[in-house]
């Protein structure tokens, strides 16, 4: 029984491990901090090892990760909450900028995988949707003060599996989709949309949902129609993007500005227009088949 009490508290090598990876990632999510937001070695902790040769769309998702050996990341991280406005806020915005990248990355093989593979083009963009989904409402959570985050389903993801994203903000339950079409009108995430309004209402809470892209006027007036009954709001387009940027500070506002409004800026080599038209021919970001080797 002494002996289990004297290694109850022992760290395992796993826990070890996640754990200096954890400090890895952090150290890397700092560093693009510091190039995206501050002066040229601004951080006097930071050595320049550490500091990314890449600009953040062309690094790879596995870059975060890569191991560095004698960096004072505690004081890394205290000195670039000092430094750096809404250091909190951007460490979550860039660590979904990592996810996204990843998510990416993985959707890629799945699609290469050759005849046997499991994604057809058009599941492929679909997922590619999904994916650019999570990405703008974790994001824009993030600048709205939302205490809820979307948890990412494995891939690859079945459409039935795709989460409704939403977060809460007293009084308001804010619920966020890239696009809507007449299709997702007709579809059962719709019901579920409005099942979630309603809820939402008889809870005392104000709906409000957040549509990146712009909608057409008759699909616009029917979800302002619908919302409207349970008290609630639309916003679309522009107007949510300024929505969702207004209380937000600077760094977050410039961030959105230059990631959320184009995600594919993050993976330059997928672009819309070959990826949502015809056949997928389009080229794939070089780290494509070696970013998810190991744990990125």
């Amino acid at each position: 029984m002494e002996n289990y009490r004297a290694h109850r508290g022992a760290e395992t090598a796993d826990a070890k491990a996640m754990r200096d990876r954890a400090n890895h990632t952090l150290i890397h999510l700092v560093a693009v901090m510091e190039a995206e937001f501050l002066a040229p070695k601004q951080l006097r902790h930071l050595p320049e090892q550490a500091r990314p040769e890449q600009a953040l769309r062309d690094i790879p998702p596995n870059w975060f990760s890569k191991p560095l050996a004698g960096v004072d990341w505690r004081a890394l991280a205290a000195e670039a909450r000092c430094e750096i406005e809404s250091y909190d806020e951007l460490l979550f915005c860039l660590h979904a900028v990592r996810e996204f990248k990843s998510q990416a990355a993985a959707l890629n093989l799945w699609l290469g995988a050759g005849k046997d593979g499991l994604l057809s083009p058009v599941n492929f963009q679909e997922q590619m949707r999904s994916e650019i989904q999570r990405l703008q409402a974790t994001v824009a959570m993030i600048a709205l003060g939302c205490d809820a985050l979307p948890v990412a389903a494995p891939l690859p993801r079945r459409e039935q599996d795709e989460p409704m994203l939403s977060g809460l903000r007293r009084p308001y339950v804010y619920q966020f989709r890239s696009s809507v079409t007449e299709a997702f009108i007709k579809s059962w995430r719709w019901k579920e949309a409005l099942l979630m309004a309603s809820e939402s209402y008889a809870s005392g809470y104000i709906p409000r949902l957040l549509v990146f892209e712009d909608v057409g006027a008759s699909a616009l007036l029917r979800l302002e129609r619908s919302y409207a009954k349970f008290g609630g709001n639309v916003f679309s387009g522009e107007v949510a993007w300024e929505h969702v940027a207004a209380g937000a500070g600077e760094d977050i506002q410039r961030f959105i500005a230059r990631y959320c409004r184009d995600p594919f800026a993050l993976v330059p080599a997928m672009r819309p227009a070959p990826l949502w038209e015809g056949e997928l021919d389009s080229e794939r970001p070089p780290w494509t088949k070696t970013a998810l080797q190991g744990r990125c």
